[in-house]
């Protein structure tokens, strides 16, 4: 790929994202196609406002994303576009069209970004959707994801805001907010913080949740944020961690929330990830959610 020219600077983003105005918002993602009726439950017996749907689309689902912004519409949810075939990561050449299409459906939707992770999600043409790569921890990769990442903003003309993925198998050593922060610098764009797989990796590395170099992350870049549980398993030696959006969050996850959240000042919507969870456990999740927002002082 022939190197581009890029803007650095957390202050001169070539799609620059809206201003943060008050409190985040408080919302929950479902399954977009099966799930709709859970989510429409869960924002009437809530007791906060929820008030945003984090909606994930695949390029061609034109009819989904009709559906979507009817579904919002009559539920008083803004849309939060989780694109799941933005390749950041990926090593197939750059569709403009594709990615012309995903801005269209996030315009139409009134996102106000594109959310998707840093990943490998197509290859050789094909969809991965659940079996995505993610970005291996490595120094070499920033530069590779960062010129994609920077290229595929430019031509969606909207903000690009990328999500640290999961990692069922370790690949690199690199940690996982330095690699963020060295795209986002690199490429300007803004991030999405998933707590979850922050607290998984580094459970995974036997690392502590807060490391003394966090403090040299780029928080101000973090616009939303993903909160689900996790399983636990061991295989001998290696113990397999994963987020699980179906099982209540643990306790360990709560309390990164709550240590991070003060850091991300320009945080603009915390998402519930619930796919497949009950109606019951999902209400008192956004609950606890509405409560990590209310002690942070915005």
């Amino acid at each position: 790929m022939a190197p581009e020219t890029l803007v650095a600077g957390v202050n001169q983003l070539n799609q620059p994202l809206p201003a943060r105005t008050g409190r985040p918002v408080l919302g929950l993602s479902t399954d977009s196609m099966t799930e709709r009726d859970l989510a429409a439950e869960a924002v009437r017996r809530t007791r906060p406002p929820v008030t945003a749907f984090s909606a994930a689309a695949l390029c061609g689902q034109d009819d989904l994303v009709d559906e979507l912004g009817t579904f919002a519409k009559a539920n008083g949810l803004s849309i939060y576009l989780h694109a799941l075939d933005l390749d950041l990561a990926g090593i197939d050449p750059v569709d403009p069209g594709m990615v012309r299409q995903i801005a269209d459906y996030a315009r139409a939707l009134g996102s106000p970004w594109i959310t998707t992770d840093f990943a490998m999600w197509v290859l050789r043409g094909e969809k991965l959707i659940e079996n995505m790569l993610p970005v291996p921890l490595t120094r070499e990769a920033v530069d590779w994801v960062a010129d994609r990442t920077k290229r595929i903003q430019d031509i969606a003309q909207l903000p690009i805001v990328g999500e640290n993925p999961p990692y069922p198998v370790l690949a690199g050593d690199l940690d996982i907010l330095t690699l963020m922060a060295g795209i986002a610098e690199r490429a300007d764009c803004g991030l999405c913080m998933d707590i979850g797989h922050l607290y998984i990796l580094r459970q995974q590395r036997g690392e502590p949740v807060e490391r003394p170099e966090d403090a040299d992350f780029p928080w101000e870049r973090v616009v939303e944020a993903h909160i689900s549980g996790i399983t636990c398993r061991d295989f001998n030696a290696y113990q397999l961690v994963q987020d699980q959006h179906r099982w209540p969050v643990d306790d360990p996850v709560w309390r990164t929330t709550e240590l991070l959240m003060p850091r991300m000042t320009q945080l603009q919507a915390l998402i519930g990830e619930s796919e497949g969870m009950g109606i019951d456990d999902l209400v008192v999740k956004l609950e606890r959610m509405d409560d990590c927002l209310e002690a942070v002082s915005w």
